[in-house]
Formats: structure tokens, C-alpha cells, sequence
């Protein structure tokens, strides 16, 4: 179990390891050999031991590679792994009990729990302490990593929980909301989308006293909105849990109170070309990690045709993704995000190289989490009238620089077109996995073989069955 010895009583007391930083955000001097009582005794170390939540999420285990736009995408097959010496080949195959997968789905867990365990422990010392802070950053600190416990809790559930439609009162994974040496159990789906959506209301009600968003200000701390859990991410991963629940009436509720607001632009074409190129398209970003050796991770995943593990896909495969026989080579996902090595007719997808770029540029860096684009592809999903889903559908379009849809489509169709949306907007990101689970599709596109519980539900560690009695 996550919190049954020394190791974690020594990571969460004794350590914060904070990696290298954002200039503008990540400004803060990492420390080491931090003990509990010195970390909490002002407000820097709330701020510090915050960071080091995100630093621990942004690191290649967790969403700086592996569970983004590598071994997630590898299981959205959107990639061609189909030779056995590309390193995830086995995950590109399900093979779940393979040594080496095994060891990566692992590290999902039990690093996603330490990261959780890290916030309860800020958790667990924020009340006492309110008098440290200056302005309304208890309100900050507090609503952020309320907000992060849930979003780390949500995408453990959609791992390794069961398909919702197999029934919300079937067994997910354990909530954990304090610090303590014992055995959790494991609650239902209901349970913990219960227990997501109190830390996200708590959260919205605390982060409700800044809504602003920030590109740089004289705090470090408060720079860069996106970089941070905020008001409008957490609101934004209430629609998504909503969803998946399937209670549309409050996911469109959500996903509208951030559509509404406007406070997120659209990228544009001039923003995703030039010398400061918007790759992952950081306006419309609601959460993103600053990740900062995204430039080798990108090198190691997507980049020169010798590399045998490399990441991408066939001509083909990309054509058809973007629909490039059908009006589809104007899209900005297919104009500007793939480039062919020189040296053959290969392409490989750029969202995240920055090599090419000028390094000033202020995009670079980002893994988006939550994006704007999702919650426009929600409420197209949960409105009910065949117009407005159509709508909802066509305001991301017509920011993607392809032909909008006409009003006539079925709702079969507007089903159709939205799933394919999901397959070009997220694209190395990681959310394609989610999507076919949430639905139960029987066939992922790319996998001949029919597919159930055991590809969309990953196993949990063996110790982890073990301690827990599971």
C-alpha cells in the first residue's frame, strides 16, 4: 500500500524534491532535506511544497511523458508500434503482464498516490497556519491542491476503475483525504466522483476570490494562471467528471460557466506559425504543466526516423486522422503540427519540439491538461437540441481552420463527427484512451481485436492487492 512504510513517511517528511523551474513561475529556490515543521512554518513553504505537487506531476512517470502523450496515447493506438523493438510495443498490444509495462502502469499508482499524499500532508497544515499568509493566498494555496487531489483521483478512477457503464456501484480505487498508516478501502464509482466533486466544490468556493487569468505578474507565485490549478480548470474538470458520471445536466452546466466567460481565446493561425509558434495552443490552455526537459522527453518520443521506438504513424493513418481528402488539409492540427524529418516523406508530429523555435517563446514548455476545446466538445454531447450540438462543434471548427457542418446532420452523425474531433484536438495528449473507455467501445480504430474490461481496466500493483487485502 502507498502509505504502509518508512519509504513514504521519509518522502513526505523528510524530502521535497523540487526540479528546475519556469523563470516566471517556477521562481523558487528547491530545497532539500526539508523537515515537516520548517517546510509549514510561513507561506513559502506551502508554496513550495505546492510546487513540488506539480514537479512530481510534471515528471516523466506521471503527465511529462508517460501518462499524456506516450504510454496513454500508445493505448489509444495512435501510434504505429508494430515492431517488436519499439519499446512499447507490448503496451501497443495490451499486454499488461508484460515485465516492463507492468513496471510503467505501476508507477502510475504509486506515484500519483505519493503526489496525493503530499497534498493531504499541505492539507493537513494549511488550517492551522492561516495566519502566515498574506493577501488571499490561503485561499489560493488551499483551493489549488483540493482542486489536484481531484484531478489525480479522477484519472487513477478512469484507469483503474471499470467502464461507468458497467455501473457506478462497481468497486474503483481508495479516495484518500489524510495523511494516516492504515488501510483505505476501495469505494465505488459513485463514491469517488462523490468525493471529486465535494473537493472541486470546496475548491471553485476558495479560488472564487481570484478568477483572474495571468500571463506574468510581479508574484511569481500568482503568475501564469495556467500553470496552476485555477478557478476555471476546476470548474472545467468538474464538466469532465460530470460526463463521465453521465450526469449531462451538470456537466453542460459546467462546461458552459467556462465557455461563457470568454476568459480563454482561441488560438489563431498567426499564433501557431512564426518564430513564437503555440503548438499545444496555450490560450485555450485551462490547466497545463510547465514540464522543464519537454524538449529531450519530445527528442526521446518523436523524433528521427533511427530511432526504432519513435513515435508516429503512417501517411495514411495521418491523412485519414485529418481528413485531408476531405478538406482537411487546412485544419492547424494537421498544417502545423507535423513536419518530415528531411530526409524522407515521414512525417512526425511537433506539438512539443522546441528545438526549431525561438527559446524565448513564452508556449513552449506546456503540456495541456484541461483545454477549452473539451468543454465546447461537452456541452456539444450533453445539450440537447441537434442545433446547438451542432453549434458547439462548429465554434471549435471554425477555430481549426476546416469547413463548418451543416444543421441537418442526425444525431448519429453529430455522434460521429464529434468522436472524430476527440481523435485530432487531443492527439498526444492522452485523453483518446478515456474517451473509448468512457464510451465501451468495443474496437479502439488501429486494433483488429475486439476489446473489453481487460484492456480499459489496468491492473492495480500486486502489492498493493496484497497489503490491502484486495
Amino acid at each position: 500500500m502507498f502509505y504502509n512504510n518508512k519509504y513514504l513517511y521519509l518522502l513526505l517528511f523528510s524530502l521535497i524534491i523540487l526540479g528546475p523551474g519556469c523563470k516566471k513561475w517556477l521562481n523558487v529556490n528547491p530545497k532539500t532535506e526539508v523537515s515537516e515543521q520548517s517546510l509549514f512554518q510561513d507561506e513559502q513553504g506551502f508554496k513550495d511544497a505546492l510546487i513540488g505537487v506539480y514537479t512530481q506531476m510534471g515528471a516523466k512517470p506521471l503527465y511529462g511523458k508517460e501518462f499524456t502523450m506516450a504510454f496513454m496515447d500508445v493505448l489509444a493506438q495512435n501510434y504505429n508500434v508494430g515492431i517488436t523493438s519499439n519499446k512499447y510495443y507490448q503496451p501497443g498490444r495490451y499486454n499488461y503482464a508484460d515485465i516492463a509495462t507492468k513496471s510503467t502502469i505501476d508507477g502510475f499508482w504509486n506515484n500519483s498516490y505519493k503526489a496525493i499524499a503530499n497534498i493531504n500532508n499541505l492539507l493537513a497544515q494549511i488550517d492551522a497556519k492561516k495566519q502566515v499568509f498574506s493577501r488571499d493566498n490561503y485561499q489560493i494555496i488551499k483551493g489549488e491542491a483540493l482542486a489536484l487531489r481531484a484531478f489525480l483521483h479522477f484519472d487513477l478512477l478512469r484507469l483503474f476503475g471499470p467502464m461507468p457503464v458497467q455501473g457506478l456501484n462497481s468497486k474503483g480505487i481508495p479516495y484518500l483525504k489524510s495523511f494516516k498508516m492504515n488501510v483505505r478501502p476501495f469505494l465505488t464509482l459513485t463514491e469517488v466522483i462523490d468525493k471529486c466533486i465535494q473537493d472541486l466544490t470546496e475548491s471553485t468556493r476558495l479560488l472564487s476570490v481570484d478568477k483572474g487569468v495571468y500571463y506574468g505578474t510581479s508574484d511569481v507565485f500568482r503568475s501564469h494562471t495556467r500553470n496552476h490549478m485555477n478557478y476555471w480548470s476546476a470548474t472545467g474538470l468538474m464538466a469532465r467528471i460530470y460526463l463521465y458520471k453521465n450526469d449531462q445536466q451538470n456537466a453542460l452546466i459546467k462546461a458552459k460557466e467556462v465557455i461563457d466567460a470568454k476568459v480563454f481565446p482561441f488560438v489563431t493561425s498567426a499564433g501557431i506559425s512564426g518564430a513564437f509558434p503555440s503548438r499545444t495552443f496555450t490560450s485555450e490552455h485551462l490547466f497545463g504543466l510547465y514540464v522543464a526537459n519537454l524538449q529531450d522527453i519530445n527528442a526521446e518520443l518523436f523524433k528521427t526516423a533511427a530511432n526504432s521506438s519513435v513515435l508516429t504513424n503512417t501517411t495514411t493513418f495521418i491523412n485519414s486522422r485529418f481528413e485531408v481528402s476531405n478538406g482537411g488539409s487546412t485544419d492547424y492540427r494537421y498544417l502545423f503540427l507535423w513536419k518530415t524529418d528531411g530526409t524522407s516523406a515521414a512525417k512526425y508530429p511537433i506539438k512539443y519540439w522546441s528545438d526549431d523555435v525561438s527559446l524565448s517563446s513564452s508556449s513552449i514548455k506546456r503540456i495541456p491538461l484541461i483545454r477549452l476545446s473539451e468543454m465546447y466538445f461537452i456541452a456539444a454531447e450533453t445539450t440537447p437540441l441537434s442545433a446547438d450540438k451542432i453549434n458547439f462543434l462548429n465554434e471549435v471548427r471554425s477555430h481549426r481552420g476546416i469547413a463548418t457542418l451543416p444543421l441537418t446532420l442526425t444525431t448519429s452523425e453529430i455522434e460521429t463527427e464529434l468522436f472524430k474531433e476527440y481523435k485530432k484536438e487531443f492527439y498526444q495528449e492522452g485523453q483518446l484512451f478515456y474517451y473509448y473507455k468512457r464510451k465501451n467501445m468495443s474496437q479502439i480504430e488501429g486494433y483488429g481485436t475486439p476489446v473489453g474490461t481487460a484492456v480499459y481496466v489496468l491492473p492495480v500493483p500486486d502489492d498493493e492487492i496484497e497489503f490491502n487485502n484486495q
